[in-house]
């Protein structure tokens, strides 16, 4: 029998061991919490289960949250180049997952439960671990640790121990998986509205609160509009169509966002952009005129591309006009839009519609160009909706050098 002494140094080793444990847990935890990027998290997590379990590979396996297929994620100790291929028991993974509950195996080639596996008996697999990666009730997949070379390295105690290093990894890779998922929506909510909108909306909007009230703006509308398109979109096909127009559209995008601007909408091959909503700025005309002096560069250099390749030239017409407007959210619980109501909103669209195409803008906008920067020369008075006659109209003018030549 073991003396009294040997069983007190037995009862301290384990003492030491379980607070080892315990302090290599708290520093996983903190570990697993310093990052949202769901790699850096399953790479942690990997390079602790191979150093504290003491394996000579590793694998954490996920199940696609929409079709169910298990793949691994990340790997440790096994050849780089075979990195996403799960070289442990298929059984014992799959056990775990359908199951929920964990497997330790001291010797897998003479374990009734996997000794006649295929895997088991390709690979020679001897000790093996795997346990649950279960969050809110759910398994999200598996962490896996064996040694293919030798037996009973592994002990149940060590089953515990890589079940609460699991349960630590859960959380960490639920939250980084939620974070990427929200990024995921935030990136396409943006592609769909424009930057300005999504961070307003995401800024203001409660958890109850769907709606943003309507608030008045004073504001720079710039609209602008393909001349002849609809003659030149029948002799396309709607392939090439489609193409034409992304290819249109990035560049104009591009400048708009460069310069402060608002996509409000596209309509066909019109573009309806807004300066100083929903966040309000002062220089909203002057940012307006930069923008579209800065679009006519991009309309030359297309055409370049488009008479080199042998199509068609193109003429945009743009109009500006600034005022107040009421910039809100017009719909109902089951579809809204953030948009804007205004005189300058319809103004603008009717001063891009004058042929020949050119860049017109309203004696409103024309008041709010600065000195220097900006040649502008008298155009014909156009009746504008919601005046009592004629308007004084001026046509932006850019120079051979302002263009890029």
């Amino acid at each position: 029998m073991p003396t009294r002494a040997v069983m007190l140094h037995k009862a301290l080793a384990q003492e030491v061991e379980f607070g080892t444990r315990d302090h290599l847990l708290y520093e996983l935890a903190r570990d697993l919490s310093s990052s949202l990027d769901l790699d850096t998290v399953l790479l942690k997590v990997m390079e602790r289960v191979i150093t504290l379990m003491k394996a000579s590979r590793g694998f954490i396996v996920l199940v696609d949250p929409v079709d169910g297929t298990l793949s691994v994620q990340m790997s440790g100790g096994s050849d780089p180049e075979k990195a996403r291929e799960f070289l442990g028991s298929r059984t014992v993974i799959e056990h775990v997952v359908q199951t929920g509950e964990a497997v330790v195996a001291t010797d897998a080639s003479l374990d009734d439960r996997f000794k006649g596996r295929q895997s088991v008996i390709m690979q020679n697999l001897r000790s093996i671990i795997a346990v649950p990666l279960v969050t809110k009730g759910n398994v999200i997949g598996a962490l896996y640790v064996d040694n293919p070379f030798r037996a009973s390295i592994f002990e149940e105690k060590d089953k515990e121990f890589l079940q609460a290093i699991s349960d630590l990894a859960a959380i960490a890779i639920d939250n980084a998986r939620q974070y990427e998922r929200s990024e995921f929506l935030r990136q396409l909510f943006e592609a769909h509205v424009n930057k300005q909108v999504t961070d307003y909306v995401l800024t203001r909007s409660g958890r109850t609160l769907r709606f943003l009230p309507g608030e008045r703006r004073e504001v720079t509308m710039l609209n602008s509009d393909i001349a002849g398109f609809s003659t030149l979109s029948q002799s396309m096909d709607a392939e090439e169509l489609v193409r034409f127009l992304n290819d249109y559209f990035q560049r104009m995008i591009r400048v708009v966002l460069e310069h402060g601007g608002n996509i409000d909408k596209f309509q066909g091959d019109g573009m309806l952009v807004v300066f100083g909503a929903p966040n309000p700025v002062n220089d909203h005309a002057e940012r307006a005129l930069n923008a579209a002096l800065a679009m006519m560069r991009e309309i030359e250099l297309f055409n370049r591309e488009q008479l080199d390749a042998g199509h068609s030239a193109i003429s945009v017409g743009m109009g500006l006009d600034t005022g107040e407007v009421v910039a809100g959210h017009v719909g109902s619980d089951d579809r809204m839009e953030f948009t804007l109501i205004g005189v300058p909103v319809n103004n603008s669209a009717y001063l891009s519609k004058v042929r020949p195409a050119r860049v017109l803008m309203s004696e409103s906008t024309r008041v709010r160009v600065p000195e220097n920067g900006f040649q502008v020369a008298d155009y014909e008075p156009l009746h504008l909706k919601g005046a009592k006659g004629p308007q004084a109209i001026f046509e932006l003018a850019a120079t051979y050098s302002q263009l890029g030549g």
